[in-house]
């Protein structure tokens, strides 16, 4: 038997079993601290990149949150002094980890290609020196008031002897945009007497809302609603929620399309008032030309049903504008309204010419 003072033989085992859990429990330790240490770094590393950075044309760097720039000056809120105003002609370069909406003055060429298009504005991250952005064309940085362009119009005619007859036109047109959004209010209405009797009595109004998915791409919520009095339509409402691509995508010269599936109510006077599923289109083709003394545009939309008699309808409207002084233009516009199916005993077109004046909006 061992001797009472020895190690028993069953003390070398747990002693190299302890040895070896301690160890696994240092490596584990080790180990963990090296994956916080590399965590804090990482997230120092996005700390700092998240940061904005204006470049000085010294060749300094200040970092911190763009706010705006306006009147020349730029604001940068930073945690080491508040908010600094740096003068812009100071300004080398930035970038930002959020997007900025980008203004430029009324002689500022902007580049094509680069950044997210805002009707007049871009939507960039950074201002590289020397890019193709140049600094010196910039008016505004992150400052969102509406944008807005239009017209208002008036036309008519007056005649008198062996006919008596009078028309009025009102027309008007309004888009607004505003970040990824964009909101376009159109209306027009005619009315006409002839030998003290009612000849015309119409109007329509479209609304329409886009939420721009990307440069050129947006989804449109669309309502169009017509009145005519010798259609015998009390009123019908065409409702669209689709898809639409602007082709053009200037405040002055546009081009955009788009479709979708429709619901159309129609209330005649003569008929029960109808719900009916249908699909839908819509252009706007707006473009200017001599510096914006002359426009000319082309405004339709057009439905067909499904499952009522497979009606195809149209109203669309194009014309001429010519600027005569300032603000104020001559306009010739030609209206056209199109039903397969119209109420009984009346026919499938009607066109309107509309010879008046014209006041632009714009800002």
């Amino acid at each position: 038997m061992a001797p009472s003072h020895l190690p028993s033989r069953s003390l070398g085992p747990r002693l190299l079993s302890f040895l070896i859990a301690n160890h696994a429990r240092h490596e584990f330790a080790r180990l963990a601290l090296s994956l916080v240490v590399v965590m804090l770094a990482v997230l120092g590393n996005v700390a700092v990149s998240a940061a904005d950075v204006i470049f000085l044309k010294n060749g300094d760097r200040v970092s911190g949150e763009i706010l705006t720039m306006e009147d020349t000056v730029l604001k940068i809120d930073t945690d080491y002094a508040d908010v600094l105003n740096i003068d812009w002609e100071d300004v080398a370069g930035l970038t930002s980890d959020k997007p900025l909406w980008v203004s430029f003055h009324d002689e500022g060429i902007i580049p094509d290609g680069i950044g997210v298009r805002d009707g007049d504005r871009l939507i960039l991250v950074s201002l590289e020196p020397d890019g193709p952005v140049q600094l010196d064309t910039i008016k505004t940085i992150n400052l969102f008031e509406l944008s807005y362009r239009g017209s208002l119009g008036i036309g008519g005619s007056l005649t008198a002897g062996n006919t008596q007859t009078e028309t009025i036109n009102a027309s008007g047109d309004l888009t607004i945009n505003k970040g990824w959004h964009r909101i376009i209010l159109d209306g027009r209405a005619n009315r006409g007497r002839a030998q003290g009797q009612l000849t015309a009595q119409n109007g329509a109004l479209n609304t329409r809302w886009d939420y721009f998915l990307s440069k050129r791409a947006y989804l449109p919520l669309i309502n169009f609603l017509e009145h005519d009095k010798f259609q015998n339509l009390s009123l019908r409402s065409t409702t669209i929620i689709g898809a639409g691509y602007d082709l053009l995508d200037r405040r002055a010269n546009v081009l955009t399309f788009a479709a979708g599936p429709t619901v159309v109510y129609q209330n005649f006077t003569m008929e029960r008032s109808t719900v009916i599923p249908a699909f839908s289109w819509q252009t706007r083709w707006h473009l200017e030309f001599l510096g914006g003394d002359l426009k000319v545009w082309h405004d339709h939309i057009g439905t067909r049903d499904i499952g009522r008699d497979d009606a195809v309808r149209v109203n669309a409207n194009q014309g001429i504008r010519v600027k005569v002084y300032k603000d104020l233009s001559i306009r010739f516009e030609y209206n056209v309204r199109y039903n397969s199916k119209p109420a009984e005993d009346r026919k499938t077109m009607d066109t309107t010419i509309i010879f008046g004046l014209s006041l632009e909006l714009l800002g």
